[in-house]
């Protein structure tokens, strides 16, 4: 329940705020558990009844306390700050926006519908208004209407064909920022290696918290890290088994394990991999690929 009320009062302060581009997104977040269906003015992304809806469940899940708690196992935040010279920094911050979408796109193909919008409402309204002003600056400009597009269609219960549209056209969206990033002396299959050991690294601490919370969303957030980092990993492992066999073999190792974490929609009834070998492998992959070319 504290993930859920998280999600949905992160989204009534990006509706209330006015969508992607607004100026106002930090102060309205501050403010987003008092203000009221008049504070919808001005978005145009979602239709009236949708924005309602929305803003009806952010009031309702804030009346119960606060927006529920940050920085728990892979859920930790980004550095935006970093993200604007880092071009890790900026990929992390990419990937895990499309973690978000990649889970809530399995969720809602799977028959959740509810876990899906809220997968693509935590991409929208928690990773990228932070990294909004970074976006701006590199000359980022339709990622974060794609997202309200892909937020405004699952929310809505749209036809999974179209959802997957609304879904696909968010990935586009985040290879062409990319490919506005931080400029690197590395190749962009090194930051590609690390980004994806990143992710893995996500993916396992996630990992604890779905031991101990048997809600889907726990393990959603889990899910979408693995198949964030096996998307990185399909570029980054032919460049590294070239460099080093020995660092492929690790980031491979750990990413194998993570696939077994979280297999699909469905969690494992008994777990297939044991905690502390799926962190040691992902702390191996972070090392292997800490100092690349």
């Amino acid at each position: 329940m504290k993930k859920r009320r998280k999600i949905w009062i992160g989204i009534g302060a990006f509706i209330v705020a006015g969508g992607a581009g607004s100026p106002s997104l930090p102060e309205a977040a501050a403010k987003d558990q008092h203000a009221g269906p008049a504070d919808t003015r001005g978005y145009t992304g979602m239709s009236t009844a949708t924005r309602q809806r929305i803003m009806g469940q952010a009031m309702t899940v804030g009346q119960g306390g606060e927006g529920g708690e940050g920085g728990e196992g892979g859920e930790a935040g980004i550095d935006a700050e970093a993200a604007a010279t880092d071009p890790v920094a900026y990929g992390v911050a990419l990937q895990v926006i499309a973690a978000h979408f990649h889970a809530g796109l399995v969720a809602y193909e799977g028959n959740e519908q509810e876990a899906g919008a809220q997968m693509f409402a935590h991409g929208l309204s928690e990773v990228y208004v932070e990294m909004e002003g970074v976006f701006k600056a590199r000359g980022v400009t339709d990622l974060g209407r794609k997202l309200e597009a892909a937020v405004n269609a699952a929310v809505e219960k749209k036809p999974g064909a179209e959802v997957r549209r609304r879904a696909d056209a968010v990935f586009a969206a985040l290879a062409a920022a990319e490919r506005k990033g931080p400029a690197s002396k590395a190749p962009v299959e090194a930051v590609r290696a690390q980004v994806a050991a990143e992710m893995i690294d996500r993916a396992a601490a996630q990992y604890a918290v779905v031991q101990k919370d048997n809600e889907l969303e726990a393990y959603l957030d889990g899910l979408g890290f693995a198949m964030a980092a096996r998307d990185q990993a399909k570029t980054a492992l032919p460049y590294l088994r070239k460099l080093d066999p020995k660092k492929a073999t690790a980031v491979a190792n750990a990413l194998h394990l993570t696939e077994q974490a979280y297999p699909g929609i469905r969690r494992p009834e008994t777990p297939k991999v044991s905690l502390s070998d799926l962190q040691s492998a992902a702390s191996a992959a972070k090392l292997a690929v800490s100092s690349l070319p």
